[in-house]
């Protein structure tokens, strides 16, 4: 069953007897959790963001994910000694990508699809940019000297508190 973190306000809300706005971001789970019937929820957005050094972005719809861009620095997964075909995580280039895996089958994302699925990664990737074009900008201020972690006893602040 598919939940996000963004559904749990509205699934509070309605165990309190509440609805939650039809333009809200998350869908009550309520449901699902009480009477275990299937997740409203379909599809979401892991991460769009048009600042890193690439654009990059992640979603999953149904069984599928596809990542494109920045996936994130590998973190030296081992696979099990009986794993065969799955590449090194470790020669993969984080900056540069575009991978789609099916996670039913694949729960530990090491056979990227989106070479031999073509059709299935055009699909995502124009759900992707469908999502994208909702994007609000980041306001990002720039680093404020002040909110250095020795100025605060190891912890970051904004600065400013």
């Amino acid at each position: 069953m598919m939940i996000h973190a963004v559904d749990w306000f509205p699934t509070i809300l309605a165990a309190a007897g509440g609805t939650a706005d039809p333009g809200m971001d998350g869908l009550s789970q309520l449901d699902t959790i009480i009477s275990g019937h299937p997740s409203p929820r379909t599809e979401f957005v892991y991460n769009i963001d048009d600042v890193l050094p690439t654009v990059q972005g992640a979603i999953r719809v149904g069984d599928y994910k596809l990542i494109e861009g920045f996936a994130g620095i590998p973190d030296g997964w081992y696979p099990p000694p009986n794993m065969t075909g799955s590449p090194d995580p470790n020669s993969m280039n984080p900056i540069i990508g575009t991978w789609l895996f099916n996670l039913k089958d694949d729960p530990t994302e090491h056979h990227n699809l989106a070479d031999t699925m073509p059709d299935k990664l055009k699909e995502m990737q124009a759900k992707l940019e469908d999502y994208r074009k909702t994007l609000v900008p980041a306001i990002n201020p720039k680093a404020d000297p002040k909110s250095d972690p020795k100025n605060w006893g190891g912890a970051w602040s904004p600065g400013w508190c």
